[in-house]
């Protein structure tokens, strides 16, 4: 009977473990989750920070789905090393998985960017559940918190630490924020409703340096500005792989994110009541835009249209016209052609 091991501690390794049983149901499976606890939403987890929801909402399924599937679930173990020659995966204890398929939806173990005096205490990462777990128990600590951002659990994180009554400084590498996933217009606007609510934004600029002694005490930047802070978090990680000590992930399959380039996504938390969903930047297809803000109360639509369909939205402070959207964004409803009357439809009881 074929071994499937999984390496995983997020949604993706419960996604596996459905496919798989779908059309399986005879393989022996073993998920190894070298976090500990079983896997979770990592889009919950500033939500958790924030004390929005409590520990076991991050848990999308609990130990009674793995036992329908017929999964081995390794929580006390720490991966150690992949051998992909001899196909096994061991654990510190030397203990050994033998697998014929391998999957791997995160490793566990990541490292940030290599910045001077990264190895300080009050540095975390936002992806991690024992990182949220060492942050919060950091809070009390923290009166200044620097956040690189360069995605939604970074920004959220941000958003969580504000909530929490903290100066937050919040420090991108492009001219708004989350250039890498929304346009030039929505990025630099989402900037400004943040710097609204009382947040530092140091766009075009990078952390350089991590000042202190032994722990965090100030970070310098790309700018040479220096900003007071007890805590640095990072949301650009990268996947540690030193545990393929064959020198190679051949014959391994790899399902490395929990956020998909389209999809729904909710940001902000509280601090700015955001959503998007397909895609939120002109691409080569073509098509059109439409936009409104309304700068008194923070509300922006944006709404991109192709071939008479809608193909993707963001918004900001209008969730209550989410789901209407969405459900013509998954129909692929068509839809008017000109901004005054798509905007009445799904927007008319703005005032």
């Amino acid at each position: 009977m074929p071994n499937i091991v999984i390496i995983g501690n997020g949604v993706p390794a419960i996604s596996a473990i459905e496919t798989i049983r779908a059309e399986d149901q005879e393989s022996s499976i073993t998920l190894f989750c070298s976090e500990g606890v079983l896997p979770y939403d990592r889009a919950l987890l500033a939500a958790h920070l924030a004390e929005q929801i409590k520990e076991p909402q991050l848990h999308p399924k609990h130990e009674s789905f793995f036992k329908e599937h017929g999964v081995d679930i390794v929580l006390n173990e720490q991966l150690s090393r992949v051998s992909t020659k001899r196909k096994y995966v061991a654990a510190e204890s030397k203990r050994q998985f033998p697998y014929d398929r391998l999957l791997v939806t995160d490793l566990g173990a990541v490292h940030g960017p290599d910045i001077k005096g990264h190895g300080k205490e009050g540095i975390f990462d936002c992806a991690h559940y024992k990182s949220i777990g060492a942050l919060g128990q950091h809070i009390p600590f923290i009166d200044n918190a620097v956040v690189c951002v360069s995605n939604f659990l970074g920004l959220n994180t941000a958003c969580a630490l504000k909530m929490l009554g903290k100066e937050v400084s919040v420090v991108s590498a492009g001219a708004g924020i989350l250039p890498d996933i929304f346009d030039e217009e929505t990025t630099l606007l989402l900037k400004q409703i943040l710097e609204g609510k009382g947040l530092k934004v140091m766009a075009e600029n990078a952390v350089e340096e991590i000042l202190g002694d032994a722990e965090v005490k100030a970070v310098r930047l790309r700018s040479g500005k220096v900003i007071a802070a007890q805590a640095v978090i990072f949301d650009d990680l990268k996947a540690d792989t030193r545990v393929f000590t064959d020198g190679s992930c051949e014959g391994v399959d790899m399902i490395t994110t929990d956020q998909p380039s389209s999809g729904v996504h909710d940001f902000g938390l509280k601090v700015l009541d955001g959503t998007c969903a397909g895609m939120v930047r002109s691409g080569p297809q073509g098509g059109r835009e439409y936009m409104q803000f309304d700068g008194p109360d923070n509300v922006y639509k944006k709404i991109f249209v192709r071939d008479g369909h809608i193909v993707g939205f963001v918004l900001f402070n209008a969730a209550f016209a989410k789901e209407k959207l969405l459900r013509d964004l998954l129909e692929g409803k068509a839809v008017a052609q000109t901004q005054e009357q798509l905007f009445n439809e799904y927007f008319q009881t703005v005032s």
